[in-house]
Formats: C-alpha cells, sequence, structure tokens
C-alpha cells in the first residue's frame, strides 16, 4: 500500500484582525483514505481542537486563523488503485456561520 503525507496551508485574508472557528473539509483523493491516528495528532496542535475522520474526508476544528500562516499535514493511504487522480478539494468555513 501506498502512503503519503498531505500537507496544507491557511491564511486569514479578512478585515479583522483574526477568523472565528472554522472548519477545514479536506476530501480524499479517489481511491485514498486518512490513517486516522495522524489526523488525530494534530489535536495536539496549540491551533486544531477537534477533528473528525471519515473514509471520504477529513475535518480539522481550527480555533482561529490569523494573517499569519497555518500548516497542517497527516497521512493518507492508497486503498485502491485509480488511474488519472484528480485533485482533492479543500474548503475552509466558518463554523459558526449558519446562512
Amino acid at each position: 500500500m501506498l502512503l503519503s503525507s498531505t500537507s496544507l496551508v491557511c491564511s486569514y485574508t479578512g478585515s479583522r484582525p483574526a477568523s472565528n472557528m472554522v472548519i477545514v473539509d479536506v476530501k480524499m483523493v479517489s481511491g485514498f483514505i486518512p490513517l486516522k491516528p495522524t489526523v488525530k495528532k494534530l489535536e495536539r496542535s496549540e491551533h486544531v481542537s477537534r477533528t473528525e475522520v471519515s473514509i471520504n474526508n477529513v475535518l480539522l476544528y481550527v480555533d482561529q486563523v490569523t494573517n499569519q500562516t497555518l500548516s497542517f499535514s497527516f497521512v493518507i493511504q492508497q486503498d485502491i488503485p485509480v488511474k488519472n487522480l484528480q485533485p482533492a478539494i479543500v474548503k475552509v468555513y466558518d463554523y459558526y456561520e449558519t446562512g
């Protein structure tokens, strides 16, 4: 099985000094699954308060994001070989947004 490290960075570009709590929603690349222990390890960082892991995506609950770049990484494992892989989608959105 192929293992790969997935890394992402985010920063806040809004008008306030920092964001509210945000959710970083990382969809998995087809044929890959996240290794849960490597995701849960992010909860020990000062920025991530909680994580949720499923076969199709990873959710990171980040307390706040400032203009300082935050970096996160975890390991994914190839579960099924897939040809012509497409990039995965990552969304960052306000946890408290109601609409």
